[in-house]
């Protein structure tokens, strides 16, 4: 993206799509914020150990 700003309201509006799929979620299925948190957890793990493997690289 040419515009730096540009970038942060992508960041922006990421985090709130992803904060009302957590909310909707919880209201659909009752489930606790701990249970949210480890969801969330686990797709981070999975979203870092794939671009780990297409990257070659693997720094943490």
């Amino acid at each position: 993206m040419a515009n730096p700003d540009q970038k942060t309201i992508s960041i922006d509006n990421a985090y709130k799509e992803i904060k009302n799929i957590c909310i909707n979620l919880q209201i659909d299925t009752c489930a606790s914020n701990l249970e949210v948190k480890s969801l969330l957890k686990l797709i981070i793990n999975e979203w870092e150990e794939k671009k780990e493997r297409k990257t070659g690289f693997g720094f943490r």
